[in-house]
């Protein structure tokens, strides 16, 4: 089955449970749908400029979008209502994710940071994480107590969520980092990069 948009789709994300697709697209919304029968849920979760980056959480009640139109915004998956003001940044958002539980979520894009954003408020978590070039990727830990993010900058780096403290020395490539996961218990962290390579980290030393 087709989940249609009227440009091209960028950003996509299944819930745990498989019951839940959410897509983010060129034409300035993204759609939540119904896996088993293709019909979209509720209306367009609208924003001003592109959708850039998508997230749900695993229990597939809320929705995370990051936009070109300097914010990132959360949503009601069952009403399509959004939660809260927008989680705004100076630049685009072009990377977003969501712990499991749904209480932290990390937003990073062009303004060459990441931020850490309380789900339950809007208000941020601690100070910024800071990178030398856009951050295009980001991951939090199953338990939302590690972040790890990719940047131009050619380093990934992970950081304590509760205090935005950098865990160690950054994960260096060769080249920009556009890709990266944690692993559900949070002990091993994955990079991919354009040097051609990826590399599997310990997340405790930092080591490959």
């Amino acid at each position: 089955m087709l989940l249609q948009h009227q440009d091209w789709v960028g950003a996509v994300a299944l819930s745990a449970d498989g019951k839940t697709a959410l897509t983010g697209s060129r034409d300035k919304t993204a759609r939540l749908w119904e896996t088993a029968t293709g019909r979209p849920i509720g209306l367009p979760l609208q924003h001003q400029e592109q959708v850039n980056a998508v997230a749900l959480a695993a229990d597939g009640k809320t929705a995370l979008t990051g936009s070109s139109d300097e914010a990132a915004r959360l949503w009601e998956t069952a009403t399509g209502k959004p939660i809260g003001p927008p989680l705004v940044h100076q630049l685009g958002v072009y990377a977003v994710a969501l712990s499991a539980d749904g209480t932290t979520a990390i937003t990073a894009g062009q303004a060459n940071m990441a931020r850490l954003w309380d789900t339950a408020t809007g208000k941020l978590i601690g100070p910024s994480l800071q990178h030398q070039g856009w951050v295009d990727a980001v991951a939090l830990s199953a338990d939302g107590k590690t972040a790890l993010t990719g940047s131009r900058d050619k380093t990934a780096r992970l950081w304590e969520t509760a205090t935005g403290r950098q865990i160690g020395l950054p994960l260096q490539h060769q080249e920009q980092v556009n890709a990266v996961a944690l692993s559900a218990d949070g002990k091993t962290a994955l990079t991919g990069s354009d040097d051609k390579t990826a590399r599997l980290w310990e997340t405790a030393t930092g080591k490959p």
